[in-house]
């Protein structure tokens, strides 16, 4: 026999390559004729359609190309928007029948047990849904008075419930070597054991409580296999990864730095899966609205995309992460402020780390932009409230008019620090000019617009930045609160 093996014909070995690199998905649709049907998949928040086939006048169609699909959950749309859904595995050579007026009720798959268990997976869930909720329904409308009959409605549900989670557990062990058990574990809950509290301990419960969170926190994701890049093409992977960044854990950049090196660090296994969630983790904190995320972006950027290991970046990605992130890095809450050593309006110069101050507001602004109009007699109201509780207010022009400074400057009086990066003197031809100082403002403080807010504490760490004065006076009243 393996003297015959060895002298296969080449040309039957060059078939069963071409066969094992392509994709061929028949579809028999019972009551549909002549129409084009579709085939795609879900990525992310959308669907894109890769394929389309013309049923046949006897409602037979195929989808065929000379290369495999990606892994993941696709679906066949039909005219009308109606639609099934099957497994894209390793096995792309697979038969579905079924018909038109009742889809999902007469699915049957030939030549893929995948989906056959698939089909069967989501048949025994639509059922035992329609069961718990007629449970819930009769819950419902027992009468008040009858306790033990919502108690037993209630164990009932509770039962039911249980047998699904014991079903999908089971059918995930018996597929776990092959994407249906990649599937079905992923979308396990996490199952917290009982935490023994000691009979000691006050508010025993919200102990309790905290553990459980704490467990189901830390092993959210020890079910998916980040090998398996089939997952990205799911209906709910990004959707689990959105929740957990924005609601299960604290939103603080340690806390999401350890999450996120954690499931990047498990995707290397795959590179697809690897690039993708570096990607998610980069893109979204990049455009996250609130304060210290950038802090997460100047991590990614450092541990995997200048360090080399993301090796899809081209050479001007790169240059342009680090052109960003090299403004972002000087400025991080709970770094210290770069220094500035500036003219101030009296022609003197003026240090802002050698400046003394309980808390100190860094404003850079101009006068011509209309938010700094609006911010900065704000900004002179909160000085007046909390000047005497040791707050300076260290104000940075960030143009070069001086005639428009002094102007405004005259205009408001108010009375706090006033510097800029300016320095008047003549130009080669003997025209008046100004010339900078070289503070490099912009870049140290990443200053893109006007009015750009920091607030220091004593010590000239960086408490809060770029925020509204609204929100300068809340921080400011809880720091003072926190330091009598």
């Amino acid at each position: 026999m393996l003297k015959q093996l060895l002298f296969v014909p080449l040309a039957l070995l060059s078939l069963a390559a071409a066969h094992a690199q392509q994709y061929e998905i028949h579809v028999k649709v019972e009551g549909l004729r002549d129409s084009d049907i579709y085939l795609g998949y879900s990525y992310e928040d959308a669907r894109y359609v890769v394929d389309t086939a013309t049923m046949d006048g006897k409602g037979s169609a195929v989808f065929k190309k000379n290369k495999k699909l990606e892994k993941g959950v696709y679906f066949v749309v039909m005219p009308g928007s109606n639609y099934f859904e099957l497994l894209m595995t390793d096995s792309q050579n697979f038969s579905v029948a079924t018909k038109r007026d009742s889809l999902f009720d007469y699915l049957a798959f030939t030549g893929s047990p995948e989906n056959q268990q698939f089909y069967g997976y989501q048949k025994f869930l639509r059922e035992e849904r329609r069961r718990i909720d007629a449970i819930k329904e009769l819950q419902k409308k027992s009468e008040e008075g009858k306790k033990d009959s919502v108690e037993i409605y209630r164990q009932q549900v509770e039962a039911a419930e249980d047998g699904v989670e014991r079903y999908i557990k089971d059918l995930a062990a018996k597929n776990r070597d092959n994407f249906l058990g990649t599937l079905l574990a992923a979308l396990r809950q996490v199952e917290a054991p009982e935490f023994d509290i000691p009979q000691s301990v006050v508010n025993k419960d919200s102990l309790r409580q905290l553990r459980t969170y704490e467990y189901r926190r830390d092993h959210y994701f020890d079910s998916y296999n980040f090998a398996d890049n089939g997952l990205i093409r799911t209906p709910f992977f990004k959707a689990n990864l959105d929740f957990f960044f924005q609601k299960v854990i604290y939103p603080a950049p340690d806390t999401i730095i350890k999450y996120a090196d954690k499931l990047i660090e498990l995707s290397r296994a795959n590179s697809e899966m690897f690039r993708y969630i570096t990607e998610y983790f980069f893109q979204y904190y990049q455009k996250s609205e609130y304060m210290g995320h950038d802090a997460v972006v100047v991590h990614l950027a450092d541990k995997y995309y200048l360090s080399g290991l993301a090796t899809w970046a081209s050479d001007k990605y790169k240059s342009e992460i680090k052109e960003r992130v090299d403004k972002m890095r000087h400025n991080l809450i709970g770094n210290v402020a770069p220094e500035l050593l500036l003219p101030t309006h009296e022609n003197t110069y003026v240090s802002l780390l050698k400046t003394p101050a309980r808390f100190t507001v860094l404003c850079f602004w101009e006068p011509s932009c209309g938010h700094c109009k609006k911010e900065l007699p704000l900004l002179w109201d909160l000085y007046q409230k909390l000047r005497d509780k040791g707050l300076v207010v260290f104000t940075v022009y960030t143009q070069y008019k001086r005639s428009e400074w002094d102007a405004y400057i005259a205009e408001h009086q108010y009375d706090w620090i006033y510097a800029w990066d300016g320095v008047e003197g003549v130009d080669d031809n003997g025209k008046p000019t100004t010339f900078s100082v070289g503070s490099n403002f912009r870049a140290l403080y990443d200053i893109y617009s006007t009015p750009t807010v920091f607030l220091l504490d004593k010590n000239k760490k960086i408490i809060a930045k770029r925020m509204g004065i609204e929100m300068l006076e809340k921080i400011l009243n809880e720091e003072l609160k926190r330091n009598r």
